[in-house]
């Protein structure tokens, strides 16, 4: 779910126990994730394979035993580089399961929940104290043996008092006190997820984010590293490619839905971007879906 600021909204958990296990294999044909946010913290773990991840303001690498850390409201998804073939885990959680006995009125955790800090995010491969801990973590919500939930607790303060006393932590330089989080960047995101199928004026997207359009254009390429209308277009082709995997509608209706009325421009950039023409990006996600069936 998103709200009106494009931040992803989705339950995780329940109330008393708000945090989610999730398991994904990036080669499954409907996997997709764009640029988004959350104001939970997530922990990343692969598995099996690569996977190259945008988070913050640049594009990681991350390779099998890596962990990788995202604070709230950090934009991160798939890389522009990034490639099928990986499978991670990854917990997302709300920081407030550890508020016990007023715990959160520490400083470091106030300004890391709020999103004036942000995790020094982290790659770790190693044999230390900090990714045993985050390898025991993901054991625990995973097994959900007797007595998990305070050993959940218990291990994600261990995690942040070694992030708080070996400062493995940064300011967020573009963090506004009034409002937090790019929250202008937000505003914009919305505004492409609710209006992508329209006509959308780079005027339009300044004017959403409340800056000049020359100024917006810089901050937005500073923060992303795409012009606002690349990453207009590679939102309308990512779903463009959903809806050629999940519909049976034409080609050109398709490009038209997404915002596109030149069907040879769409045509070429969607080759562009997912390296195949749209007809055998959808041959080709018939013949796994037939695949999958006769597994069944």
């Amino acid at each position: 779910m998103i709200n009106s600021k494009k931040q992803e909204s989705r339950p995780r958990g329940s109330v008393s126990y708000p945090m989610e296990y999730y398991r994904i294999n990036t080669a499954d044909p409907d996997y997709d994730l764009p640029y988004h946010w959350h104001i939970e913290f997530e922990f990343i773990h692969i598995l099996k394979g690569q996977y190259n991840l945008f988070a913050g303001s640049k594009e990681y690498c991350l390779k099998a035993g890596d962990f990788f850390l995202v604070s709230s409201g950090i934009l991160h998804g798939d890389s522009e580089q990034f490639r099928k073939g990986c499978i991670y885990e990854s917990l997302v959680f709300d920081p407030n399961i550890m508020q016990i006995n007023n715990y959160l009125t520490i400083n470091f955790l106030e300004k890391l929940i709020d999103g004036e800090y942000y995790f020094s995010i982290m790659q770790e491969n190693c044999e230390n104290d900090f990714c045993r801990i985050l390898t025991e973590l993901f054991k625990t919500v995973k097994t959900k043996t007797i007595g998990y939930e305070y050993q959940t607790v218990s291990l994600l303060f261990q995690l942040m008092g070694i992030i708080d006393t070996q400062n493995l932590y940064k300011h967020n330089e573009h963090y506004m006190k009034e409002g937090g989080k790019l929250i202008w960047l937000k505003c914009v995101m919305n505004l492409i997820k609710q209006k992508y199928s329209e006509q959308i004026t780079l005027d339009e997207m300044a004017d959403s984010a409340g800056f000049s359009p020359k100024y917006f254009c810089r901050i937005f390429h500073e923060v992303t590293h795409y012009t606002p209308m690349e990453y207009l277009n590679q939102y309308r082709i990512n779903r463009a490619a959903e809806m050629l995997f999940n519909t049976d509608e034409s080609i050109e209706a398709i490009a038209f839905d997404c915002g596109f009325n030149d069907i040879s421009y769409f045509r070429k950039l969607f080759k562009s971007y997912k390296n195949k023409t749209p007809l055998k990006y959808r041959s080709e996600g018939q013949t796994e879906k037939s695949v999958d069936t006769t597994k069944q």
